[in-house]
């Protein structure tokens, strides 16, 4: 569970590092999946003295096959975890969410994604337009790390907005020598394998180098309210051209389709006619709770 102190000091500092938050049995499940999807990167984490993974250097691929819905189920329950839709749930003044985003990422040292960004707000491609103070609007994202990450892992750096108080938040990326306090005033979020690093669109932050050999393999989950639509960094429904986006369709649960923006089956959306499409559409799933 994620207590009362880490929720005040998100709410105070606009981030948190909610350490070992998997379970051993969760991150276990996790790792097995991983492997199958990227070989090789978690024995590398373990240990850089030996090879780098095939095609490690590699150009970016399609994020297709590192995005949810994934093979396997313990991924996929960590992207609905209970307990971070309660955190964000709260973050958003308790009311209702969905999934915006669940994506692997993984980097090492040289690796094109090995780079030391720059201070910045993630809102720009989250939100259509501008994330307020009133929480009823806040969006929030985890990273959460499938490895250890140390001081020399890139470990993301993040800046308590307590140092940004009552400015409107634009530009959303500073240089540092544009705006030294950002980066001098940084934390650097290190944390074992299991961990989570909670942090809003309105929190400064950035990737940083690896210092040395070595890796990293974590993934982003984001959640936004769900009655503004112009939220999200994702248009689920691009996937629905997919047979494993289906697939997923067809076996969740009801609250579960919800997360993701499927309609509820209390919406005036269901009628005879939407709920025979949509059954033929996704031929196995249950059509029971949609029927009036």
């Amino acid at each position: 569970m994620i207590s009362e102190e880490q929720i005040q000091h998100y709410r105070d500092h606009g981030f948190v590092v909610l350490e070992n938050f998997l379970s051993p049995t969760e991150l276990s499940g996790a790792r097995q999946e991983i492997e199958a999807f990227i070989p090789g990167w978690l024995d590398y984490a373990a240990d850089p003295s030996g090879p780098k993974p095939d095609k490690w250097d590699e150009a970016a691929r399609s994020r297709r096959n590192v995005r949810f819905p994934f093979k396997g189920s313990q991924l996929n329950a960590i992207t609905l975890h209970p307990e971070l839709r309660r955190f964000a749930s709260l973050m958003a003044g308790g009311g209702e969410i969905f999934c915006e985003q669940s994506d692997l990422t993984y980097k090492c040292k040289g690796h094109y994604g090995d780079v030391d960004q720059d201070m910045h707000l993630d809102y720009v491609n989250h939100t259509l337009t501008y994330p307020p103070e009133d929480p009823t609007y806040w969006q929030t994202a985890f990273l959460i790390y499938y490895t250890d990450v140390a001081a020399h892992e890139a470990p993301t750096a993040v800046c308590s907005w307590q140092h940004y108080k009552d400015e409107v938040l634009w530009p959303a990326v500073y240089k540092k020598e544009d705006r030294p306090s950002l980066y001098d005033n940084e934390v650097k979020t290190t944390m074992p394998a299991g961990s989570v690093l909670a942090y809003s669109m309105r929190t400064f932050h950035r990737g940083t180098a690896f210092l040395d050999e070595g890796a990293r393999v974590g993934h982003f989950i984001s959640y936004a309210p769900a009655k503004p639509r112009w939220m999200g960094i994702i248009g689920w429904p691009e996937q629905g051209i997919y047979s494993s986006f289906s697939a997923w369709i067809e076996q969740a649960a009801p609250e579960e389709r919800e997360l993701i923006g499927f309609p509820s089956p209390s919406d005036p959306y269901w009628t005879q006619e939407t709920v025979a499409g949509v059954a033929a559409r996704y031929p196995n799933m249950d059509m029971t709770p949609y029927k009036k």
